[in-house]
């Protein structure tokens, strides 16, 4: 254990030692939750902290064990990207906790894809495939849409980079940057003569231009599949067992998201990840 982290236990024994109503310096406060008196005046002056001794001629001040709380729940929501408006809401605005509650669902939703891109990548170190089935919801999103068709999914990806440029130079301002899902395509039919698709492209919530597409919220089973696109049957054969065993319950057509392909990775298919989905209908055990 290092020196710093010793330091921040042997102050919090003191803290618990001498009880919650204890009153705390600007220097101990300093020392305590590692920041400096900057910093301090910063948060108390977005709201986030307010000492309970204030003297505006000396410039002491007093806080209290809760402002401690505040100012450790704070470092962890600053690095969750939250503003210190949005901290300020956060822990001192009851009437803002659905609105916090839905982002952090989401943040959730976004770092378990994180977490399943990084899983698929180790796995795809394996001689053989290693599919793994996961549940997730589907955040409500807005789309720029167009139609394709294609004999190879190959050629869909190829065509998606058409629909793609389309929505880019018409209406450049709405393309959302987010990290929300924001490349995906529906597969609307299968037949010998090819497939359907309808590529779709993430959208601010806003945009009410051409070629507007909308999907609901929804729960949905599937995988990260790495490789080629020619061999993506196989994963998707895979799902599709998987759903037929489990009773599940389909309610729209299958969704390829596309995550890293020629774009990012240039000719090395091997590497391709795309993930591959299923919305459902809502499941206990995918909960």
């Amino acid at each position: 254990m290092n020196n710093k982290h010793k330091t921040s236990y042997e102050q919090w024994d003191k803290i618990n030692e001498n009880g919650p109503n204890t009153l705390y310096k600007i220097g101990e406060m300093k020392k305590i939750c590692d920041v400096t008196r900057k910093a301090l005046l910063v948060y108390e002056e977005a709201g986030i902290i307010s000492p309970v001794i204030k003297n505006e001629k000396s410039g002491y001040r007093y806080y209290t064990l809760e402002d401690i709380r505040k100012i450790n729940s704070l470092k962890t929501l600053q690095s969750l990207g939250l503003s210190l408006i949005e901290i300020n809401e956060y822990l001192n605005d009851p009437s803002k906790t659905d609105i916090y509650i839905k982002r952090f669902e989401m943040l959730r939703d976004q770092l378990n894809d994180r977490i399943s891109e990084l899983k698929q990548r180790k796995r795809g170190t394996k001689k053989s495939p290693d599919f793994n089935i996961e549940f997730t919801v589907l955040p409500k999103q807005v789309f720029y849409a167009g139609k394709a068709q294609s004999n190879s999914f190959s050629e869909i990806a190829e065509e998606f980079r058409r629909t793609f440029m389309q929505a880019v130079k018409t209406n450049e301002s709405h393309v959302n940057n987010t990290d929300r899902p924001s490349i995906m395509s529906l597969l609307l039919e299968q037949s010998r003569a090819g497939y359907t698709f309808l590529n779709l492209v993430a959208m601010n919530d806003d945009y009410d231009g051409p070629n507007r597409y909308v999907l609901e919220e929804t729960a949905a089973v599937g995988l990260a599949f790495r490789g080629p696109y020619e061999k993506m049957l196989t994963p998707m054969k895979k799902l599709e067992n998987y759903i037929k065993e489990n009773h599940l319950n389909v309610t729209g057509p299958l969704r390829l998201i596309w995550l890293e392909g020629p774009t990012a990775l240039g000719n090395q298919p091997e590497r391709f990840l795309t993930k591959i989905l299923y919305p459902i209908a809502p499941v206990d055990s995918a909960c």
